[in-house]
């Protein structure tokens, strides 16, 4: 079995050092002895997120803005073979460590996840998740950026995740969700444990909150752009499914009386998502940044053939 120290938990975070001083207090707290913990510095503005990873007594490095971007500086920097991923608004309970190193004594899984609960619901609010995935359309269901672990050589072969999607850039999301389908695709398993557990405890409420979910949207538009010029079979299966699912929230919503400018925040940004993605530049399985003045760097393992 992987031991703590053959792990680093990389915390990517843009100016919020008070967030990121509670995520590193918790993180420290939860985790075992050996664990290396480091913080991606994503463009902050100014020293202070760099100030509150030197007070809690871990590395910190800085990279260009964007989430996955920042991944990647992370898992660059790191030279464990297990990373582990966790957001700055996320606080982690004990056993959330060895519940991830111990998905790994199984040789076909490349990734893990856990579960991510409001730090306003009760723990044991009703769940249901399948425990193993294998074909890359369960990708979209298999966990949460907010808490997954992956082994680095994989991502290193992989190119690291999408530097256009994710929280930073105006697709702004589905980073995540991309990358398990990538690794199922690859054709190693992912895992989800549902008693590794992080609290989030930053709830965006009103417009923050509908513009949060049309950022969403976005991301899964361009995912499943994506896969409609790679792979156009499972494009029109992630599709299909992606928009099913918003389409039957709205319409739950609507029954209910309840709002749905959120819901139809996500399906509008889905819809222009897939649009967006229509014409930029596709090298494998990423999009080459409009901002890149040839291939987007991409993430190699030592020895790893491009």
């Amino acid at each position: 079995m992987p031991s703590p120290s053959d792990i680093t938990v990389i915390v990517c975070t843009r100016n919020r050092p008070a967030m990121l001083r509670g995520a590193l207090a918790a993180i420290l707290a939860a985790s075992p002895p050996g664990a290396e913990v480091l913080v991606v510095d994503s463009a902050s503005d100014g020293p202070d997120t760099r100030s509150a990873a030197e007070a809690a007594g871990v590395a910190c490095v800085r990279s260009g803005r964007g989430l996955s971007v920042a991944r990647n500086v992370g898992i660059a920097a790191s030279t464990r073979p297990i990373v582990v991923f966790t957001d700055d608004d996320c606080r982690p309970t004990d056993g959330w460590i060895e519940r991830l190193l111990a998905c790994f004594d199984d040789a076909d899984v490349g990734a893990a996840t856990g579960r991510m609960l409001d730090h306003t619901e009760a723990a044991d609010a009703p769940y249901s998740r399948a425990e193993r995935y294998r074909t890359p359309i369960s990708g979209i269901d298999a966990g949460h950026g907010a808490v997954m672990a992956f082994r680095r050589e994989l991502l290193l072969r992989l190119g690291g995740f999408d530097d256009v999607m994710g929280a930073g850039q105006r697709l702004a999301g589905a980073e995540d969700l991309d990358i398990f389908v990538r690794i199922l695709r690859a054709g190693a398993d992912v895992v989800h444990d549902a008693r590794c557990v992080v609290l989030h405890a930053n709830t965006r409420e009103g417009e923050a909150y509908v513009e949060l979910h049309h950022g969403y949207g976005l991301g899964l538009g361009a995912l499943t752009g994506k896969w409609l010029r790679r792979e156009p079979l499972l494009g029109l299966r992630l599709g299909w499914r992606l928009a099913g699912r918003a389409v039957a929230r709205i319409v739950r919503a609507a029954g209910r009386g309840a709002p749905t400018a959120a819901d139809r925040a996500l399906l509008a940004g889905m819809l222009a998502g897939v649009w967006e993605v229509r014409t930029l530049r596709l090298v494998g399985e990423r999009f080459v940044p409009p901002w890149a003045d040839d291939d987007a760097p991409v993430l190699r393992a030592e020895g790893v053939p491009a």
